[in-house]
Protein backbone atom coordinates (compact mmCIF):
# COMPACT_ATOMS: atom_id res chain seq x y z
CA UNK A 1 0.00 0.00 0.00
CA UNK A 2 1.23 3.58 -0.91
CA UNK A 3 2.25 5.37 1.75
CA UNK A 4 0.94 8.96 2.94
CA UNK A 5 3.13 11.71 1.97
CA UNK A 6 3.73 12.62 5.40
CA UNK A 7 4.70 8.94 5.90
CA UNK A 8 7.11 9.14 3.18
CA UNK A 9 9.11 11.93 4.14
CA UNK A 10 8.87 10.77 7.56
CA UNK A 11 10.69 7.40 6.31
CA UNK A 12 13.13 9.09 4.35
CA UNK A 13 14.01 11.51 7.31
CA UNK A 14 14.44 7.96 9.34
CA UNK A 15 17.05 6.83 7.24
CA UNK A 16 19.08 9.86 6.45
CA UNK A 17 19.18 9.94 10.37
CA UNK A 18 20.92 6.69 10.18
CA UNK A 19 23.03 7.14 7.18
CA UNK A 20 24.10 10.67 8.91
CA UNK A 21 25.33 9.19 11.91
CA UNK A 22 27.13 5.91 10.26
CA UNK A 23 28.85 8.95 8.36
CA UNK A 24 29.83 10.89 10.96
CA UNK A 25 31.50 8.52 12.93
CA UNK A 26 33.02 6.42 10.57
CA UNK A 27 34.77 10.05 9.23
CA UNK A 28 38.21 8.63 9.83
CA UNK A 29 38.04 6.04 8.19
CA UNK A 30 35.82 7.45 5.36
CA UNK A 31 38.54 9.47 4.54
CA UNK A 32 41.96 7.62 5.49
CA UNK A 33 39.92 4.66 3.17
CA UNK A 34 39.39 7.07 0.47
CA UNK A 35 43.11 8.39 0.60
CA UNK A 36 44.59 4.71 0.93
CA UNK A 37 45.20 4.75 -3.03
CA UNK A 38 47.61 7.67 -2.52
CA UNK A 39 49.56 4.30 -1.20
CA UNK A 40 49.66 2.98 -4.27
CA UNK A 41 52.76 4.14 -6.86
CA UNK A 42 52.27 3.13 -10.07
CA UNK A 43 48.61 2.51 -10.14
CA UNK A 44 47.13 0.83 -13.64
CA UNK A 45 45.11 3.56 -15.70
CA UNK A 46 42.30 3.56 -17.52
CA UNK A 47 39.08 5.79 -18.17
CA UNK A 48 37.96 6.66 -14.69
CA UNK A 49 35.52 10.29 -14.54
CA UNK A 50 37.66 11.61 -11.97
CA UNK A 51 40.80 10.35 -9.74
CA UNK A 52 38.55 9.27 -6.38
CA UNK A 53 35.19 8.31 -7.60
CA UNK A 54 35.50 4.57 -7.21
CA UNK A 55 37.47 4.69 -3.90
CA UNK A 56 34.47 6.64 -2.73
CA UNK A 57 31.50 4.04 -3.87
CA UNK A 58 33.69 1.48 -2.80
CA UNK A 59 34.19 2.75 1.00
CA UNK A 60 30.56 4.16 1.45
CA UNK A 61 29.25 0.72 0.09
CA UNK A 62 31.70 -1.05 2.35
CA UNK A 63 31.33 1.13 5.72
CA UNK A 64 27.42 0.80 5.77
CA UNK A 65 27.32 -3.07 4.51
CA UNK A 66 29.76 -3.88 7.29
CA UNK A 67 28.48 -0.97 10.54
CA UNK A 68 24.51 -1.42 9.49
CA UNK A 69 24.25 -4.87 7.84
CA UNK A 70 21.72 -4.03 5.49
CA UNK A 71 21.31 -6.95 2.68
CA UNK A 72 21.76 -6.02 -0.28
CA UNK A 73 19.76 -6.07 -3.17
CA UNK A 74 20.42 -6.60 -6.67
CA UNK A 75 18.03 -4.80 -8.83
CA UNK A 76 18.47 -4.23 -13.08
CA UNK A 77 17.65 -0.53 -11.91
CA UNK A 78 19.06 1.03 -9.37
CA UNK A 79 22.00 3.29 -8.06
CA UNK A 80 25.66 1.60 -7.70
CA UNK A 81 24.89 1.48 -3.80
CA UNK A 82 21.52 -0.71 -3.31
CA UNK A 83 20.02 -2.04 0.21
CA UNK A 84 17.09 -3.72 1.00
CA UNK A 85 16.05 -2.44 4.23
CA UNK A 86 12.07 -4.30 4.94
CA UNK A 87 9.58 -1.10 4.71
CA UNK A 88 12.11 0.36 2.03
CA UNK A 89 14.85 -0.18 -0.57
CA UNK A 90 18.08 2.72 -0.21
CA UNK A 91 19.26 3.21 -3.20
CA UNK A 92 23.28 5.70 -2.19
CA UNK A 93 25.10 6.77 -4.78
CA UNK A 94 28.54 8.41 -4.42
CA UNK A 95 28.88 11.77 -6.49
CA UNK A 96 32.72 12.99 -6.83
CA UNK A 97 33.56 17.19 -7.68
CA UNK A 98 36.61 18.74 -8.30
CA UNK A 99 36.76 22.25 -6.41
CA UNK A 100 37.00 23.79 -9.35
CA UNK A 101 33.93 22.94 -10.97
CA UNK A 102 32.56 25.85 -8.79
CA UNK A 103 28.83 25.04 -10.04
CA UNK A 104 28.58 21.33 -9.22
CA UNK A 105 30.69 22.41 -5.61
CA UNK A 106 27.93 24.43 -4.46
CA UNK A 107 24.89 23.47 -6.12
CA UNK A 108 24.02 21.10 -8.54
CA UNK A 109 23.73 16.91 -8.76
CA UNK A 110 23.95 15.09 -11.67
CA UNK A 111 21.74 11.99 -11.23
CA UNK A 112 21.53 9.02 -13.63
CA UNK A 113 17.74 8.03 -14.88
CA UNK A 114 17.90 4.48 -13.00
CA UNK A 115 18.71 6.54 -9.65
CA UNK A 116 15.78 8.49 -9.01
CA UNK A 117 12.52 8.30 -8.13
CA UNK A 118 11.61 12.14 -9.25
CA UNK A 119 8.76 12.88 -11.31
CA UNK A 120 8.12 9.40 -11.82
CA UNK A 121 5.08 8.99 -14.08
CA UNK A 122 5.14 13.33 -15.02
CA UNK A 123 7.05 13.33 -17.91
CA UNK A 124 9.28 17.10 -17.63
CA UNK A 125 10.07 19.34 -20.29
CA UNK A 126 13.45 20.67 -19.27
CA UNK A 127 15.62 22.44 -21.60
CA UNK A 128 13.52 21.46 -24.34
CA UNK A 129 14.63 18.21 -23.51
CA UNK A 130 12.18 15.33 -21.82
CA UNK A 131 13.21 14.15 -18.30
CA UNK A 132 11.01 10.85 -16.79
CA UNK A 133 13.39 8.72 -14.36
CA UNK A 134 13.49 5.05 -15.04
CA UNK A 135 13.14 3.91 -11.14
CA UNK A 136 9.83 3.04 -10.08
CA UNK A 137 8.31 4.59 -7.17
CA UNK A 138 7.56 1.69 -5.16
CA UNK A 139 8.23 -2.05 -5.60
CA UNK A 140 6.40 -5.11 -4.86
CA UNK A 141 8.30 -7.66 -2.72
CA UNK A 142 7.20 -11.03 -1.87
CA UNK A 143 8.09 -10.72 1.84
CA UNK A 144 7.57 -6.72 2.56
CA UNK A 145 4.31 -5.72 0.29
CA UNK A 146 4.60 -2.55 -1.25
CA UNK A 147 7.88 -0.53 -0.82
CA UNK A 148 9.40 2.69 -1.34
CA UNK A 149 12.81 3.48 -3.30
CA UNK A 150 14.43 6.25 -1.55
CA UNK A 151 17.58 7.68 -2.51
CA UNK A 152 20.59 9.66 -0.92
CA UNK A 153 23.60 10.74 -2.46
CA UNK A 154 27.11 11.17 -0.47
CA UNK A 155 29.08 14.24 -2.16
CA UNK A 156 32.12 14.72 -1.59
CA UNK A 157 34.17 17.80 -3.42
CA UNK A 158 38.24 17.02 -3.92
CA UNK A 159 40.84 18.83 -4.80
CA UNK A 160 44.19 18.55 -7.13
CA UNK A 161 45.62 18.48 -3.30
CA UNK A 162 43.28 16.57 -1.23
CA UNK A 163 41.11 14.11 -2.06
CA UNK A 164 38.58 15.27 0.15
CA UNK A 165 37.85 19.01 1.24
CA UNK A 166 33.76 18.36 1.59
CA UNK A 167 31.59 15.47 2.41
CA UNK A 168 27.65 16.09 2.58
CA UNK A 169 24.85 13.67 2.83
CA UNK A 170 21.80 14.66 0.45
CA UNK A 171 18.12 13.35 0.85
CA UNK A 172 17.05 13.14 -2.95
CA UNK A 173 12.89 13.76 -2.48
CA UNK A 174 10.78 10.62 -3.38
CA UNK A 175 9.06 11.28 -7.11
CA UNK A 176 5.43 10.98 -4.84
CA UNK A 177 6.68 14.48 -3.31
CA UNK A 178 7.25 16.11 -6.40
CA UNK A 179 4.20 18.67 -5.75
CA UNK A 180 5.91 19.36 -2.34
CA UNK A 181 9.33 20.44 -4.56
CA UNK A 182 7.59 22.31 -7.16
CA UNK A 183 8.00 19.80 -10.00
CA UNK A 184 10.88 21.14 -11.72
CA UNK A 185 11.92 23.86 -9.41
CA UNK A 186 14.31 21.49 -7.64
CA UNK A 187 15.63 20.37 -11.63
CA UNK A 188 17.90 21.83 -14.45
CA UNK A 189 19.25 20.18 -17.32
CA UNK A 190 21.43 17.09 -17.19
CA UNK A 191 25.37 16.78 -17.93
CA UNK A 192 25.31 17.79 -21.90
CA UNK A 193 22.17 18.16 -22.20
CA UNK A 194 21.66 14.32 -21.85
CA UNK A 195 17.37 12.96 -21.63
CA UNK A 196 19.15 9.76 -19.47
CA UNK A 197 20.70 12.22 -16.52
CA UNK A 198 19.19 15.52 -14.79
CA UNK A 199 20.37 17.73 -12.22
CA UNK A 200 19.12 18.51 -9.10
CA UNK A 201 19.36 21.63 -7.61
CA UNK A 202 20.75 21.36 -3.55
CA UNK A 203 20.12 25.15 -2.76
CA UNK A 204 16.53 24.66 -3.76
CA UNK A 205 15.99 21.30 -2.06
CA UNK A 206 17.76 22.55 1.20
CA UNK A 207 15.34 25.76 0.89
CA UNK A 208 12.27 23.86 0.91
CA UNK A 209 13.30 21.27 3.21
CA UNK A 210 16.53 22.16 5.27
CA UNK A 211 17.43 18.93 6.86
CA UNK A 212 17.99 17.01 3.16
CA UNK A 213 21.18 18.64 2.91
CA UNK A 214 24.13 18.12 5.76
CA UNK A 215 27.76 18.83 5.51
CA UNK A 216 29.71 15.91 7.39
CA UNK A 217 32.71 17.15 7.21
CA UNK A 218 34.67 20.37 5.09
CA UNK A 219 38.27 20.92 5.60
CA UNK A 220 39.03 24.17 7.13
Amino acid sequence: MMLTDSELESLEHKYFDILSEILERSLGQIISQIYSQNSICRPATGRVTNKIENAVENVIEAIIANQLHWNICSMPVSSDSCFECGNAIIHIDAKTVLDTDGDAKRNKINVEAAQTTYVKGTQLSINSKTWEPSLNLYEDHVMFGQIPNLTYIVKVVYSKQNSVEVLKLISLPHGQLQNVFGGARILTSGKNGSRTNIRFKECEIKAIQRWRVKTIYERK
